[in-house]
């Protein structure tokens, strides 16, 4: 059963105070168009453009449009944007607006950890957006993040636990005065305790949830007056709030659809019954709507639906096909070519599905052995801490009685070091620069090229022909190791042979050059692919390019 496809599900749009028109029209956007995210994209830069939209809430859009994907990479680029947001000055918590800022772009960040399956980091932030609400009196919210925190825990191995917490949480908001926002956070705490129920196989426990989910949607299209209107969550207007209940609605029928056909025994009648209901909404006809029903259609033997949405999910993984999203869909066509008689491609489809999970497994062991390791040595830190602390202790009594001899040998042993360290320091740099005048004139004399000329065409000729500048993550370090060269040497062959350039700035400028060229020969390409193209991240690219040439990569490509 493929439950966790819900995680995919459209996220309601994010509180950004003061909101211009242009910017709730991309809000707007990244619904209506949730399957096409680069129409929400240049809504986006269009009002980034004509100055509706700051660069930083160009950027939170952005990173929520990113954080909607499916697609690894798209949600590396969220995770990288809402670093970077995080150390925006309107995220440091000074007021409520900023503190608002803050909480939604912990929101964001949530949701990208949480389909990169980075339950860590989805549970701290989860913990400090609770902590963040609580401190700002919105308890709903922080209810809403309790739900996420019990959500994690079940992924961390105590799922007992985290039912417990769902559980309160589920019941806290649902007494008192009803209003918009508790049922919204009620619902998504049924969400994640309906995919808790999925993973362990709990199927008639999904159930009960679901069918709660459609009542209250029930109950509040039927009494709206009842319902307080507090939610920043919602569309302001009557037509946002049907969207709203009608994609809640079809998403519930969708577990039961689920839930139904995958009990024991299977109760099909059902299962195609919400399957209809599902298939006629908006949700039904998204690809995250048709995600989350391969497991009914395969139940139901609907094989062609199934390989559909299997093709359309592998074109969005792109490369990224290291998952278990992938590993299902290797399965599933496995079982169609099985039911269609193809033994031989079931069997070749097996044995990639079984060797694709032994490389997801052992990829999961290994990340849990650097947790455990990293784990161990933070404790093994903190006994050494400890018990050097019980040591001065001892000691106290001791170190009263010789503290005036002690203090007056130490200032003398330090001079005394500091004296012969400054004269070996002297003659170390005194060795040098006869070394180097020696070599410099024996050079001059033989009349060859200077050694140093020849290393840095060497490695000027590597980091071009190479593309070593299209690394993201490449250092100086990394040159002076390749090479067996030493820092101070790199500096002087860069000051004289590159213009005067510092290493950074040289790469920097090879990475601009080539940044031009794409955006001169390869115009379907996005700034973000660029950017990655060429070594900077997304947010660095824009930033360079502005500083570099007085104008952003757009507006360069709109005059090109």
């Amino acid at each position: 059963m493929m439950l966790g496809g819900c995680n995919r599900a459209k996220q309601a749009p994010a509180r950004i105070p003061q909101a211009s028109d242009s910017l709730y029209t991309a809000r707007a956007a990244l619904i209506i168009y949730g399957t096409e995210p680069e129409r929400a994209l240049t809504i986006i830069d269009s009002a980034l453009i004509v100055g509706n939209v700051s660069p930083f809430r160009a950027d939170f859009i952005r990173a929520r449009i990113y954080a909607n994907s499916v697609v690894g990479p798209r949600l590396d680029t969220a995770i990288d944007l809402c670093e970077v947001l995080l150390q925006h000055d309107s995220t440091c918590v000074v007021d409520k607006a900023t503190a608002a800022n803050r909480s939604d772009v912990l929101e964001v960040m949530m949701a990208a950890c949480r389909k990169r399956h980075d339950d860590n980091h989805w549970l701290q932030y989860a913990i400090e957006r609770a902590d963040l609400s609580r401190s700002q009196g919105m308890e709903t919210e922080a209810l809403r993040m309790e739900g996420e925190i019990g959500a994690v825990m079940t992924r961390l191995g105590r799922r007992e636990e985290g039912l417990i917490k769902l559980e309160q949480v589920i019941n806290a908001l649902d007494q008192g005065e009803p209003s918009v926002d508790r049922m919204d956070a009620g619902i998504v705490a049924r969400k994640r305790r309906i995919i808790v129920y999925d993973d362990a196989g709990r199927f008639w426990d999904i159930i009960p949830d679901a069918e709660a989910i459609i009542k209250k949607l029930e109950d509040y299209q039927r009494r709206p007056e009842a319902y307080a209107e507090d939610s920043f969550r919602l569309p302001p207007d009557a037509d946002g709030h049907a969207r709203y209940c009608q994609f809640y609605t079809a998403q519930a029928q969708a577990y039961l659809a689920c839930a139904y056909s995958s009990v024991t025994p299977p109760d099909l009648e059902k299962a195609r019954a919400y399957v209809r209901l599902v298939e006629a909404s908006d949700f039904g006809r998204s690809f995250v709507g048709r995600w989350t029903l391969t497991q009914v259609w395969k139940a139901l033997g609907q094989w062609d639906k199934l390989l559909a949405i299997d093709a359309e999910a592998e074109r969005r993984m792109e490369t990224d096909t290291l998952n278990a999203d992938y590993a299902a869909i290797l399965q599933d066509r496995a079982d169609a070519a099985r039911a269609r008689g193809q033994y031989l491609q079931a069997i070749s489809y097996m044995d990639r599905y079984t060797r694709l999970l032994q490389l997801l497994s052992e990829k999961r062991h290994e990340t849990e052995a650097q947790e455990y390791a990293a784990r161990y040595h933070a404790m093994e830190q903190e006994q050494m801490i400890r018990e050097a602390q019980a040591q001065s202790l001892r000691k106290d009594t001791f170190i009263v009685v010789i503290l005036a001899i002690l203090f007056i040998i130490c200032i003398f042993l330090f001079r005394v070091f500091q004296q012969r360290r400054f004269i070996s320091e002297k003659n170390q740099a005194l060795v040098r620069m006869i070394n180097e005048l020696t070599e410099t004139r024996e050079a001059s004399q033989k009349g060859t090229i200077r050694p140093d000329r020849e290393l840095f065409d060497r490695i000027d000729s590597a980091i071009k022909g190479e593309k070593l500048y299209a690394d993201v993550n490449l250092q100086r370090q990394d040159i002076v190791e390749r090479f067996n060269v030493s820092r101070h040497a790199l500096n002087d062959m860069f000051s004289a042979y590159a213009d005067g350039q510092s290493f950074t700035t040289y790469v920097n400028n090879l990475r601009m050059q080539d940044a031009l060229r794409l955006l001169q020969e390869e115009p379907v390409l996005s700034f973000s692919d660029i950017a990655q193209a060429v070594g900077f991240t997304p947010a660095n690219f824009r930033e360079q390019f502005k500083r570099q040439f007085g104008m952003t990569p757009t507006e360069y490509r709109q005059n090109l």
